[in-house]
């Protein structure tokens, strides 16, 4: 019975394929070509579940029938990548970069699996596959633990143009649910990055849902993508502002103000939210080290501070992390490479990670 199963799925696949090129070749558009061979070939048990995986990965267009691709926009604003990782990442090597792009072209990897072991278990937590330029293109998580972030879950892929920039991604956020997201970024005639817009595919809420608490029948029939916000990137100096959209309706606006040494080693950044002074982060530099001192101002106006210091071989990749805790204990997070400078292993609060790699 089973045997049968997989022939009779391999055989609709199949006839799928010729359909749509026949399709094709007729002139029938693409999205109407695709799901008219769903139609005439595939079995009932299998139609409706292709239909639907057709519809969210290959038919990405929002309520209102617009084709969502990354774009290029014509605007002085926007900001530079490296600029963004300085707000979020800090200076260089200072935050562990899992995956350098360069190392894993010129090492050649095509695919990475990562297990987690403690004193109890031992399991794959990620299994990451890359192009041959280095770029990830298929990222799958298992509650996947990125020290000191948190962890991380869901299967995620990903588009770029010919200069490596990210375009689109898609996927599940979490193993147990069949809500799918997507994330577009766009960017000016120059390259930088001018927004990020966040969608998941699930049904609208019609108009006037809102007003009371939400039943089966506020919602439209059939999912669409539907934005759920909208990050826009501007920049002044030495000053980058984001703000966020839900809509056309401004929700929040971030501005951070970086400062560099005289090496231009970025030594603070000061965070404002809608115009209040909330986080400031110094980093000192030492040989072989970088210290992180971070002072945040909570709600209620206490202030919570943060301390961490990185340590870096002669190659300048990070291979220990130390986070100073409020009782003046230690967590530390180890990493050893290999010699094509991959990460062989990470240990950290008794789990070891171990990298797993195989080439093109």
């Amino acid at each position: 019975m089973k045997k049968t199963r997989q022939y009779n799925l391999l055989s609709a696949l199949l006839s799928l394929f010729t359909t749509v090129r026949a399709g094709l070749t007729w002139n029938i558009p693409g999205r109407q070509a695709i799901m008219l061979a769903v139609i005439m070939t595939t079995p009932k048990s299998y139609s409706f579940l292709l239909v639907i995986s057709l519809n969210i990965f290959f038919c990405c267009r929002d309520n209102n029938g617009t084709r969502l691709v990354s774009r290029t926009i014509n605007s002085n604003q926007g900001i530079a990548i490296d600029s963004l990782n300085f707000i979020n990442d800090g200076p260089k090597d200072f935050t562990l970069e899992y995956f350098p792009v360069k190392t894993i072209r010129l090492a050649g990897v095509r695919e990475c699996l990562i297990t987690e072991q403690d004193s109890v278990s031992k399991r794959v937590a990620r299994t990451v596959q890359f192009d041959k330029n280095g770029n990830i293109i298929k990222d799958e998580n298992n509650f996947f633990s990125w020290w000191f972030e948190g962890k991380m879950r869901g299967n995620y892929n990903y588009q770029y143009d010919e200069t490596g920039r990210k375009l689109i991604m898609k996927g599940i956020s979490q193993e147990d649910t069949k809500d799918s997201v997507m994330t577009i970024w766009n960017y000016n005639s120059n390259g930088l990055l001018l927004s990020r817009d966040a969608y998941e595919f699930s049904k609208k809420l019609k108009p006037g849902g809102d007003r009371h608490l939400p039943g089966p029948n506020d919602y439209e029939k059939n999912p669409t993508w539907n934005k759920v916000q909208s990050y826009r990137f501007s920049h002044r100096a030495d000053s980058l502002t984001i703000e966020t959209f839900a809509g056309n309706k401004s929700v929040n606006k971030e501005n951070y103000q970086l400062y560099f040494d005289s090496s231009k080693k970025l030594k603070q950044v000061i965070k404002f939210e809608n115009g209040s002074l909330v986080k400031t982060t110094d980093y000192t530099f030492e040989a072989g080290s970088i210290t992180g001192y971070v002072k945040r101002k909570i709600n209620d106006g206490t202030e919570w501070t943060y301390k961490s210091k990185i340590i870096l071989n002669d190659k300048g990749n990070l291979i220990e992390k130390v986070v100073f805790e409020s009782d003046d204990s230690e967590v530390k997070m180890i990493v050893s490479y290999i010699a094509n400078g991959t990460i062989k292993t990470i240990k950290c609060n008794n789990t070891i990670q171990e990298f797993q790699y195989s080439y093109y």
